[in-house]
């Protein structure tokens, strides 16, 4: 047997020959080699897990949030039902109570929903003013007229900035077998340096106003839009006047209603939970 350099043996048995390899320096770096590929791999497989676990998450993430908004919307589904129920139960009362034997134009988006005509039929027929004044007319100047007793001499002033709906109110009027309501159009300018309103012009002759209705004009693009009624008619209400403002749930109308009521002594505010929300402005019982 010969031994060699670098680990190897020659071993001679009959007429074969065997080498050798000593495992020292060959089976170290197969080792390294191996350990290191192992570590690479567990690398890898961590980062793959890792984005593997990142995309779960979002995952998981996605599912929650699908899960509230899904809640969400059966709430608001549910809210709209009862909406829509709450809405046909109160015009049911209207129809019963105002006596409509006539077809009526739709209710609600633009036009007055059930829940306030019926709050200006109680509040007419409770306080029986004198000089009732609306801003925007339409299926409101109805129910307000029909809520007036028999021989009332109430009078009721609807404006209107639009001839086409001041029109379409008269025959409304008249398909009910209502006279005695004054529709005067008013045009919309310039009230001031902030905002637009109906011509001055057209409310000079007012004085006394027992009950003012503000459901215009338009206003859900301006929140100043109808800021302008308490400057201009604020000073023209009667002691114990009565305010109705429509849309209360909009911060423009929510801030006015809050502003009239701070300049009538004697008076109360109070915000009704309608489907636009209504501010209600009337005298306190010792006033």
């Amino acid at each position: 047997m010969n031994s060699l350099k670098g680990g190897f043996t020659i071993a001679h048995k009959s007429r074969f020959v065997f080498v050798i390899c000593y495992p020292t320096t060959v089976i170290t770096w197969i080792l390294v080699i191996a350990i290191v590929g192992l570590a690479i791999l567990v690398v890898l497989l961590g980062l793959k897990l890792r984005a593997m676990g990142r995309r779960l998450g979002q995952v998981i993430r996605d599912l929650g949030q699908l899960k509230k908004d899904h809640r969400a919307g059966l709430k608001d589904s549910r809210a709209d039902q009862w909406e829509h129920y709450r809405q046909g139960e109160t015009f049911a009362q209207l129809v019963t109570l105002l006596k409509i034997t006539a077809p009526i134009p739709p209710t609600r988006k633009w036009a007055a929903s059930p829940d306030l005509l019926l709050t200006l039929v109680e509040t007419v027929q409770k306080h029986q003013p004198k000089l009732i004044v609306e801003l925007g007319s339409g299926i409101s100047t109805l129910a307000l007229a029909k809520s007036l007793l028999p021989g009332s001499q109430t009078r009721i002033i609807s404006f209107d900035h639009s001839p086409e709906y001041a029109q379409s109110t008269r025959d409304l009027l008249i398909q009910h077998s209502i006279t005695g309501v004054e529709i005067r159009v008013a045009p919309i300018e310039q009230y001031d340096s902030e905002r637009t309103w109906y011509s001055k012009e057209f409310f000079k002759d007012l004085a006394d106003i027992d009950m003012l209705v503000i459901d215009g004009p338009p206003g859900a693009q301006d929140p100043q839009a109808r800021s302008a009624a308490q400057i201009e008619l604020g000073s023209r209400l009667s002691k114990n006047a009565i305010v109705v403002i429509d849309d209360a749930n909009r911060e423009g109308e929510h801030a006015m209603a809050e502003s009239f009521a701070r300049e009538m002594p004697g008076h109360a505010l109070k915000f009704l939970a309608h489907e636009k929300g209504t501010a209600l402005i009337t005298p306190t019982k010792n006033s």
